[in-house]
């Protein structure tokens, strides 16, 4: 079973049984969906619009402060027909494989970064319905986002 999210100018599709929770600051919005277990999914809403570029990196330069074995592997991807900058990262934490996927880029109204992760051996069940959700994601336009704001659906 599905639901869906509709706030702050952004539309996904998540698990029913998965849970949402959200952060805001003056400039930045992140709406993160946990699995029950580890895996988790996040997008981000800098309304700063900075370059993917820019968060792509400040991405990886966290994760190679944090973890000593890290591999980074350059991805394509497009989300709601927006060419992103993805990256695929591969770590170790608490012996344990862990995946992670980043995509970021630009929309007319905030740059998205898309973050998710989860073990090895968890992704192998939930890294399909990771990626549906960042496929399912919409944005609405500046006219439309004053709308949908008061639109949450969880």
């Amino acid at each position: 079973m599905q639901r869906e999210y509709a706030n702050h100018g952004v539309r996904f599709r998540y698990p029913a049984e998965w849970e949402v929770s959200e952060q805001r600051d003056a400039s930045q919005v992140s709406i993160t969906v946990s699995s029950p277990h580890t895996s988790f999914w996040t997008v981000t809403l800098l309304a700063d619009r900075p370059d993917p570029n820019d968060i792509v990196a400040a991405v990886l330069d966290a994760f190679e402060e944090e973890y000593d074995e890290l591999d980074v592997y350059p991805a394509r991807a497009v989300i709601d027909r927006h060419a992103a900058v993805a990256r695929d990262i591969d770590f170790v934490c608490l012996e344990l494989l862990n995946v992670a996927r980043v995509r970021a880029f630009r929309t007319p109204q905030f740059t998205v970064m898309v973050l998710y992760q989860g073990t090895d051996n968890e992704i192998a069940e939930s890294g399909q319905t990771l990626e549906q959700m960042t496929k399912s994601l919409s944005f609405a336009t500046a006219a439309d986002s004053d709308d949908r704001d008061d639109d949450d659906r969880e």
